[in-house]
């Protein structure tokens, strides 16, 4: 069973995942016997593709931690934590995967029911219902990032 929480995660992913197969950076025009042909998305896709972003999302961090060094960090009286402009770095990571999530969406939004399109009208309100609560994210590492 997925919560609504959930369900836009799994979005969140399947757009990211869907777009470069199936629509590129081109938008397909759409005439009204085309309508009727559009599938929404299944538990399945959504199930696969959730996964799928998932790692994708966890390869993105994983290679940028791969380029870190020693000077990539500074001691305070909380321990040891990341520079300014490596932190600024990590929530560049977490705001490009909404800004791709947010414009694919919007590309793949005739997949979606009528009552989740309405999440793809305010942005603040899209980001919230990826899960990140007040538009923040917790990176796990210290700090938060504010997505936008």
């Amino acid at each position: 069973m997925f919560n609504h929480n959930k369900k836009w995660c799994m979005i969140f992913f399947i757009s990211i995942c869907v777009s470069p197969m199936v629509f590129a950076d081109t938008e397909i025009p759409i005439d009204n016997n085309q309508l009727a042909e559009i599938q929404p998305l299944t538990k399945a896709e959504i199930q696969q593709l959730l996964s799928e972003m998932q790692q994708r999302q966890n390869q993105r961090i994983e290679e940028w931690g791969k380029t870190l060094k020693a000077e990539d960090f500074e001691r305070t009286w909380l321990g040891r934590q990341l520079k300014k402009p490596k932190r600024q770095e990590v929530c560049g990571i977490y705001q490009g995967l909404v800004n791709e999530t947010y414009a694919l969406a919007q590309k793949n939004k005739l997949r979606l029911p009528k009552s989740d399109q309405q999440f793809l009208e305010d942005r603040d309100l899209f980001i919230q219902s990826l899960g990140y609560k007040d538009n923040i994210v917790d990176t796990k590492m210290g700090f938060n990032c504010r997505l936008r």
